[in-house]
C-alpha cells in the first residue's frame, strides 16, 4: 500500500513486512524524505540484476566475492513535460 502523507509528494510506503518513504527532492517541492520514485526504480533494477548474477554464480559454483551495480537516471522536466503534452497526457 502507498499512502500520501502531506498531500504533496511525501509517501508512505507499506509491503507485508517492510515500511519505507518516497518524496521528491526539495528544489521541485518535496521534503527529500525519502528517494524519488526514479530512485526507486533504479533500486529495484539494481537489486533484482544483483541477486540474479548472485544466483546464478551460486547455481554454477563461480565464485564471486561481491556483486555491485550502479546504476544513474537524468531528469530533464522541460522535455517529459513536452512528450506527455504530445501524448495527450
Amino acid at each position: 500500500m502507498v499512502a500520501e502523507l502531506d498531500h504533496k509528494f511525501q509517501q508512505e510506503i507499506f509491503s507485508a513486512h517492510h515500511h519505507c518513504y518516497a518524496d521528491e527532492p526539495v528544489q521541485v517541492g518535496g521534503k527529500n524524505s525519502g528517494p524519488d520514485p526514479y530512485e526507486h526504480l533504479l533500486a529495484a533494477l539494481g537489486t533484482c540484476t544483483a541477486m540474479t548474477i548472485r544466483m546464478y554464480a551460486d547455481h554454477k559454483n563461480i565464485p564471486l566475492e561481491r556483486v555491485e551495480v550502479s546504476l544513474s537516471h537524468q531528469r530533464n522536466y522541460l522535455e517529459d513535460a513536452s512528450s506527455a503534452e504530445q501524448q495527450g497526457l
